[in-house]
């Protein structure tokens, strides 16, 4: 299947491309600022689908917003109105606003409608995601970068909120209409791309700042709702590569090794321990503390014994079958690694350690 996609280098059509570029079945054609309309006519018997994301939103002119908006989908409409290839257009929410940049998508809309039958019309809100060009037209592209480089930002009201559409959200969108599904909401002959998100330009720096900050340790941030786990992925993509790493605090003993490799506020942290044959860890309970052990590699036995009854559990387990074993308060509980080779111990833990108030009562197994 041969895709046109006009503005292919653009912010959208990059990310379009890439996606369709993972899928076998389809053959992309390209077409940009530097190209010639030539290039379409000359693929277009062979075309079965056209993304028209190319425009103009940063004219030097107010002429070229309509050079770049209505001008070309009117070419590109001629072209392909005595044939049955579906157009996708990307127009914006600004359509009936009474300005050059509006009034240029508006007549691209019209123009389509009146010649087409066979087209989608997308009204994208602000969109953001990985490679945005900033300090160009999408504030959080801005911010982004700006904040992951150590440049100052500007709000001139944190009050203002913004409707905002993720990149990767568009493209699956795409994706489903290229294999024949349906828009997922249509109002009046005009789509629209969903989730949108309803937030303040206080709150995206908020938390942009709050992710910088994450950055010089092994604290990550709390990415469980949706807006914030895609904004967190736009500014990572942002970084500089020389700041995408930090270290970790390895402490090592005659018994082997044990790493914290993440903290959160949230969800407690994640370890990792190194032990030699024969070694064993633990012999102590907890009242609140939970913790959950992964061995990843190695043979290991794993010891409960109530603090109430003196009742005994035991596990064995190894690398050839990875189980995950919960540790339940008011069990003093130990791992013996029992292997021939280094044990390697994957531990996540409900809450931070907190050496005043370690929650960790000495207590041996057996």
């Amino acid at each position: 299947m041969k895709v046109l996609i006009t503005g292919s280098n653009g912010f959208i059509g990059k990310n379009l491309r890439t996606h369709l570029q993972e899928k076998e079945n389809i053959e992309i054609i390209t077409y940009d600022i530097d190209d010639t309309f030539e290039k379409i006519e000359k693929n277009i018997d062979d075309i079965e689908f056209i993304f028209h994301l190319a425009g103009v939103n940063r004219p030097q002119t107010p002429e070229e917003f309509y050079q770049g908006n209505s001008d070309l989908t009117k070419k590109i409409v001629d072209l392909i109105k005595d044939k049955n290839i579906p157009l996708l257009v990307t127009s914006t929410i600004h359509a009936d606003k009474d300005n050059d940049y509006g009034k240029s998508k508006k007549i691209a809309e019209e123009y389509i409608k009146e010649n087409l039958k066979n087209y989608y019309i997308y009204r994208l809100h602000n969109v953001f995601g990985k490679w945005c060009r900033p300090n160009y037209n999408s504030v959080v592209a801005t911010f982004c970068h700006n904040i992951a480089n150590d440049l100052e930002i500007t709000i001139n009201d944190e009050s203002t909120a913004l409707d905002l559409i993720y990149i990767d959200d568009i493209c699956y969108e795409f994706e489903r209409l290229l294999a024949g599904e349906k828009p997922g909401e249509k109002v009046k002959g005009i789509c629209y791309i969903n989730p949108r998100y309803n937030v303040t330009l206080g709150y995206i720096a908020k938390r942009l700042y709050e992710f910088k900050d994450s950055m010089n340790s092994i604290y990550v941030p709390n990415t469980g709702d949706d807006f914030t786990k895609k904004l967190y992925s736009t500014y990572i993509s942002y970084l500089p590569m020389e700041k995408t790493y930090c270290s970790a605090t390895k402490n090592v003993d005659e018994r082997g090794s044990f790493t914290e490799l993440v903290r959160t506020n949230e969800c407690g942290q994640f370890s990792v321990s190194f032990s030699k044959p024969g070694i064993v860890r633990g012999n102590h309970y907890h009242h609140t503390k939970l913790e959950r052990f992964i061995v990843i590699k190695g043979k290991a036995k794993i010891g409960f014994r109530s603090v109430v009854d003196g009742s005994y559990y035991e596990f064995i387990v190894d690398d050839s079958d990875i189980k995950v074993v919960t540790i339940p308060v008011g069990y003093t509980h130990n791992i013996e690694n029992i292997g021939d080779d280094e044990m390697i111990l994957a531990i996540w833990c409900n809450e931070l350690f907190d050496k005043e108030k370690p929650d960790t009562y000495f207590k041996p197994v057996a």
